[in-house]
């Protein structure tokens, strides 16, 4: 199936060298091709190396990339600005696309006193919180034409087919149906659904699942992006999963290896845990 496009997103700082290039390349892995994605800035300079080394602990490669002008940029096609300063002037855009303002301070510092640690420390923390926003907003970039809404009992029987037909696990299923569900609808037809299951002050997202016309829209991201912002709405801790053959999915999101028998006591107990998925699935952990 062919993957279906928007228009680009373009990201906007002073240097075009850190916030920026973090947030074109966090982007470029979360949305895939479906969205295109650049970064420019009013005075670039360099991809700064802390911005490059913090990246690629997260399995993001920047070290290609390059800082450009934002007078540079085609603005046929740009379908959304991000400006991301703080304490700065961000770029002015000429354009017509729409704007979202994220003041992100910057990471970077001329601070002699500052340690390289403390430097990559800033960095982390500025990367993690453009994840989040990313992440936030993928929630609320359905296909359109498609709405995401609370599953009511009526559904259980279209997404145990759906589920079933995709080789998940229908087992299960049930067992907070259907509170922990969200569903995605075209023409009231359910296209996707995705569960958040409750155990102590953890979730599990479990049931991530897209009908094969919906495929290549971005369905899945926007039904994982909307149970993680559910996730933190709700003051949980941390989200955990368990699967076969999509860890570098969930990774885009943030998830990283865990132990599986380090769960809390509350997520091993539970039968997506304890019995449903086999001792081979990976277990992801996401820190709220």
């Amino acid at each position: 199936m062919s993957v279906r496009t928007h228009g680009r997103t373009l990201f906007l700082c002073v240097a075009n060298s850190a916030r920026s290039q973090m947030a074109e390349g966090l982007a470029r892995r979360l949305f895939g091709a479906r969205v295109p994605v650049e970064s420019a800035g009013s005075r670039p300079s360099r991809v700064n190396p802390y911005a490059i080394e913090v990246m690629r602990e997260i399995g993001v490669d920047l070290s290609g990339h390059h800082s450009k002008r934002v007078d540079d940029v085609d603005r046929a096609g740009v379908a959304r600005v991000i400006t991301l300063c703080a304490e700065e002037v961000c770029p002015v855009w000429l354009g017509a696309a729409p704007r979202l303002h994220w003041p992100i301070p910057d990471p970077a510092s001329d601070d002699p006193s500052l340690t390289p640690d403390e430097l990559r420390a800033r960095f982390r923390v500025a990367r993690d919180e453009l994840l989040r926003r990313l992440v936030a907003l993928a929630a609320t970039d359905a296909p359109p034409g498609v709405t995401l809404e609370p599953a009511g009992s009526e559904d259980l029987a279209d997404i145990r087919e759906l589920a079933a037909r995709a080789e998940l696990p229908v087992d299960g299923i049930d067992a907070q149906f259907p509170g922990a569900f969200v569903v995605a609808r075209r023409d009231g037809v359910v296209m996707g659904a995705a569960g958040l299951e409750v155990h102590g002050t953890s979730g599990v997202l479990r049931s991530v699942i897209v009908a094969p016309a919906e495929r290549g829209t971005g369905l899945g991201v926007a039904l994982t992006a909307e149970r993680l912002v559910t996730a933190r709405a709700r003051g949980l801790d941390a989200v955990y999963l368990l699967t076969t053959t999509a860890a570098d999915f969930y990774d885009r999101f943030g998830f990283r290896p865990f132990p599986r028998a380090d769960v809390p006591d509350a997520v091993a107990r539970c039968p997506e845990f304890a019995s449903i998925c086999p001792s081979s699935a990976a277990c992801r952990r996401l820190a709220l």
